[in-house]
């Protein structure tokens, strides 16, 4: 029978949520369902983990049209597919997604599902990773909001950024920004208006703020509560973790 021809037999509106229990018109037809929506989660595994190093988030709508293309998945086994890929990834490499609403549609990051105590090495170049640990930090320890005029002083007084290196300073925004590690808006109108740094999306997710605040109290010889505020914030993230 044609490849085509089994697929017709799925039922049109069929939620992805019931993949497995699909009606066919027989064994071989089932048979061959089970093999190609397995291939197809195999694939959508190995589609995000190929994408996750840039960490950029993934669009739901790419994920699906690579699916089409390589598996021939229709739109409305997606989201199922998608959810049986995660727990591949997580029981494998130990990653979980985390889906973003963005403007254009549904995005994913890919994190570790369990907190680690540092940033993952492969966030980006080393100099880039240092300048945004220590830029994470800075926001964490100031309440978490920064104006951009603020973190460039921080950044230079620290010989991490020269105070002039405004392509050092766009290349920052832009490539942390696109990664969601950090937020950079802007706060009011007209002359008055200003920009502010914040943690983003994929900071939240990903960065124990715990191990930041273990760090800040060995550079300064105290204990990690000296700063109450902070580490009421890091606590409570840890019980959330948790739970």
């Amino acid at each position: 029978m044609s490849k085509r021809k089994r697929q017709r037999s799925l039922p049109p509106t069929q939620n992805a949520s019931s993949l497995s229990s699909a009606s066919l018109d027989d064994g071989s037809d089932e048979e061959d369902h089970v093999h190609n929506i397995q291939n197809a989660v195999k694939e959508c595994a190995r589609y995000i983990l190929s994408r996750e190093g840039s960490k950029i988030p993934i669009k739901k709508a790419d994920i699906a049209k690579h699916l089409a293309t390589a598996c021939q998945t229709p739109p409305q086994h997606v989201s199922g597919v998608i959810s049986a890929a995660e727990k591949l990834l997580k029981k494998v490499y130990g990653y979980k997604l985390v889906s973003i609403k963005g403007k254009s549609g549904v995005l994913y990051i890919v994190v570790l599902a369990e907190e680690c105590e540092s940033l993952p090495s492969n966030v980006s170049e080393s100099e880039l990773r240092t300048m945004l640990m220590a830029s994470l930090t800075h926001i964490f320890m100031s309440g978490g909001s920064v104006k951009e005029d603020d973190l460039w002083k921080f950044l230079s007084e620290a010989g991490l950024l020269e105070e002039n290196d405004f392509a050092g300073r766009k290349a920052f925004i832009a490539t942390f920004t696109r990664q969601l590690y950090l937020s950079f808006t802007k706060v009011g109108d007209g002359d008055l208006a200003w920009n502010v740094f914040e943690w983003g999306q994929r900071a939240h997710q990903e960065v124990p703020k715990m191990f930041l605040l273990q760090k800040m109290a060995e550079a300064f010889e105290k204990t990690p509560d000296h700063w109450a505020e902070q580490y009421k914030q890091a606590t409570e993230t840890n019980t959330a973790a948790a739970s």
